[in-house]
């Protein structure tokens, strides 16, 4: 039998007689390192099979156009007391259509349609703010939940931004705009905040003409007419990128849209200001060339300005900060950062960083313990008395005063793949314990825990077979917000006291889906070639039946473990497939054979439970996932359809184009996504053997590939390339360009709905000419 839980939405959606199990017991405090808990029964399973595949008779089938409708929910902003939550409520619907052409222009920010509300977590009540959609950029309560401060984005005729401040007043459920000032234009990226007061809102400003010139930078660089590229020490692109970053924080006066200047204009990454509003801090970009080590590396330094001063003072410089990330502390007054392992703490009044996980001196010539604890920063207590540090063995809360440091959950490093999956979330107000997302690591339990941190115990406050995301603790720590999937349907709302004794369902974002067949799912586990044990998601087909074979499709990338609604797998199972996500084990030098490894090692699984027709499979990919199975075709012939999307099959090609992403292309090979581990020039065997333009000729399955004329990432080159060499080939090939698509190649509602029936009429047409096989199971 299969490994996992199985989900199905019938289970919900039709039966008060079968209930989803849930949530598990709470068996009290377990031991920090791997608490268990109770899976699902064969006996539940079967009838859960049984039942969904019954209910699903009397329901419609997911179509092309009900993907676009699915409605899903942003947390915006939840208020300091935990009374309210501003969501935005978005639908791809109302989203299809950006302008790919402007991608890496600095003044073009894609717009996000929502429709914006918010929500009482107590009582349910729920306001729409607004009249029908809102671009909503930012979204920020006062520290009393009494106005709700927005940012909106649209643009000018000429193209540039052109912004808008609100303010919705709870009580009065009143939408005012603020009064706009020319020479006070708010910076469509900015951050948005209150003072302590709630009396002035905090936003970045922007010069029109900084506007203006950054847009002339790009058109001149795309259109010409002539354009010259030369060595010096930023990428133009990289340099480009960046212009969008001179800003001015501001106090807004909402009556009157005056802004007052806290600070002069710099080139900002980001800012911040302390919790008592007498200082903006900010991380200003002085990066003096391109950094081919980190996709768009910034090198930033830390400066603030106290509220009237004259001019900022530099806190610390990029020399020392590089290219980390600081943490900050809840006071905006105290930050930390980790440099190779090492971990560094430093105030807003200067001085040297003070290092509090010193490594031990080293002898002359003495090599660096390679053995050494090495470790990432967490986040500060809300006191800022304390960090939470995190290594491969484990969890720490250090003493930022001293250094001292005490273990409170240990990892074991010898068997990662056998560790629950744990997130920090948040501290509790107190400074006692730490909110924790978990999940097992071979089964569907998940949920939230809670770490105590003087009895370094791991207590369970909800575990389940559902999905959590997006969790949020309020300030004061009475209400926990997080959105909710049963695995099948999609997420929503819900609100939770601090145990989880106490949950409510705050949004019904999708009533009509409940009219609709969607695919039970199931968790299953096989071993790769290596024998390394593997998970992957099966969903079935609609009406699936115990004994028949099915016409199974893999969509493939890298790993996959938790399910959730899945747009394109509903329409598939829909049709009368199933759908399978498998994992692979991928190997920095050789990742190429890691698809032929493991996809092929799942597609044997599924067989024989009996599930897969093994003439009738098909596969397909998109971006990496494309790549890997145009590669995968190079390997073998099992597939008898395929489909690749946005992938590319030319590593030399690649290697130095998609110029509008910078670094990216020259840094997946070398260091990131792609593994082949070095430069061109290290290993050009390496680029050679994972480029399946050198081994189409070995391709057998009919193969579909679908581009954007406008992908900034994988130029659609690459897919010109694939179907001019199959096509010189003699193969079954057909590409499809979506001419103002980007890399999701469709780009309106209409293109949205050809794309996706245009794969599944391509898995029809390979995978549906024979009658379904019965089998013993």
């Amino acid at each position: 039998m299969t490994n996992g839980a199985f989900r199905g939405h019938q289970l919900l959606a039709a039966s008060s007689s079968l209930k989803r199990l849930g949530p598990f017991p709470r068996n009290g405090p377990v031991n920090a390192t791997i608490p268990r808990a109770i899976g699902y029964s064969a006996a539940v399973l079967i009838a859960a099979v049984w039942f969904a595949a019954s209910h699903a008779q009397s329901l419609d089938v997911i179509t092309a156009e009900d993907m676009l409708k699915v409605t899903t929910a942003q947390i915006l902003d939840l208020s300091e007391d935990g009374r309210l939550v501003a969501i935005g409520a978005r639908r791809t619907f109302d989203n299809a259509e950006t302008n790919h052409r402007r991608y890496g222009d600095p003044t073009y920010f894609a717009p996000s349609m929502v429709e914006l509300m918010v929500v009482n977590t107590q009582s349910g009540a729920v306001d729409r703010v607004g009249k029908g959609l809102m671009n909503v950029r930012q979204a920020a309560f006062t520290r009393d939940g009494a106005r709700l401060g927005l940012l909106t984005a649209a643009e000018t005729p000429a193209g540039l931004p052109l912004t808008s401040l609100w303010i919705y007043d709870v009580a009065r459920r009143t939408l005012v705009e603020v009064p706009r000032k020319p020479d006070a234009a708010v910076a469509a990226n900015s951050e948005l905040s209150w003072t302590p007061d709630g009396t002035r809102l905090v936003a970045a400003v922007r010069s029109p003409a900084d506007d203006t010139a950054a847009q002339s930078a790009f058109k001149t660089l795309v259109g010409g007419p002539v354009v010259v590229q030369a060595s010096t020490p930023m990428l133009d692109w990289d340099a480009m990128s960046r212009l969008n970053r001179r800003r001015a924080v501001a106090e807004i006066d909402p009556a009157t849209g005056a802004a007052t200047p806290f600070m002069a204009t710099a080139a900002m990454s980001n800012y911040r200001m302390t919790r008592d509003g007498t200082n903006v801090v900010w991380l200003e970009d002085t990066t003096e060339k391109t950094n081919y080590d980190v996709i768009f590396g910034t090198d930033n330094t830390i400066r603030t300005q106290v509220r009237g001063a004259a001019s900022p003072v530099t806190v610390l410089d990029a020399t020392t900060l590089k290219t980390a990330t600081p943490r900050w502390s809840d006071d905006g007054r105290l930050f930390a950062f980790a440099d190779r392992g090492e971990i560094f703490v430093q105030n807003l009044t200067g001085g040297k960083p003070r290092s509090i996980t010193p490594k031990p001196k080293l002898e002359p010539d003495a090599k660096p313990d390679s053995d050494a604890e090495s470790f990432s920063v967490a986040s500060f207590s809300r006191d800022g008395s304390k960090l939470l540090l995190t290594s491969r063995t484990g969890w720490y809360v250090a003493n930022v005063a001293d250094g001292a440091r005490e273990k409170v959950l240990t990892i074991d490093d010898k068997n990662e793949d056998q560790n629950p999956r744990l997130t920090a979330l948040d501290w509790n107000p107190a400074g006692d314990a730490i909110l924790v997302q978990y999940g097992e690591p071979d089964r569907w339990e998940r949920g939230i825990s809670r770490l105590d941190l003087t009895t370094k115990t791991l207590t369970t406050l909800v575990r389940d077979a559902n999905v959590y995301q997006g969790i949020r603790q309020s300030r004061d720590g009475s209400t926990v917000v997080f959105s909710k999937s049963d695995g099948t349907r999609p997420a929503e709302l819900y609100a939770a006291d601090p145990d989880f004794t106490n949950v409510r369902k705050l949004t019904d974002l999708n009533p009509w889906i409940a009219k609709k067949a969607l695919p039970a799912s199931e968790l299953v586990s096989y071993r790769d070639a290596d024998g390394k044990v593997l998970y992957g998601v099966l969903r079935y087909p609609i009406g699936y039946q115990k004994g028949r074979r099915y016409p199974t499709v893999f969509e493939i990338y890298e790993r996959f473990f938790d399910n959730g609604f899945d747009g394109r797998a509903a329409l598939l199972a829909g049709q009368g497939y199933a759908v399978f996500h498998p994992s692979v084990n991928l190997v920095v030098g050789r990742p190429g054979e890691s698809w032929a490894k493991g996809v092929t090692a799942a597609a044997n699984k599924l067989i024989d439970l009996g599930i897969a027709d093994p003439d009738r499979l098909g596969v397909h990919g998109t971006s990496y996932g494309g790549y890997a199975t145009v590669l995968l075709l190079t390997e073998t012939d099992r597939f008898k359809a395929a489909i690749n999307v946005s992938g590319k099959v030319d590593m030399i090609s690649f290697y130095t184009d998609s110029e509008r992403l910078g670094v990216r292309n020259t840094h997946a090979p070398e260091k990131s996504q792609d593994r082949i581990g070095g430069t061109l020039w290290e290993y050009p065997e390496r680029y050679i053997e994972h480029s399946a333009i050198f081994r189409l000729d070995r391709v057998k399955t009919p193969l579909l590939t679908i581009s954007g004329d406008q992908d900034p990432n994988v130029p659609a080159n690459q897919s010109r390339e694939l179907y001019y060499a199959l096509r010189r080939l003699g193969k079954d090939v057909e590409w499809v360009r979506y001419v103002n698509g980007g890399h999701r190649p469709p780009n309106s509602v209409a293109e949205s709905i050809d794309f996706e029936n245009r794969m599944v009429a391509w898995y029809d047409k390979y995978l549906k000419p024979k009658t379904a096989t019965t089998t013993q199971r």
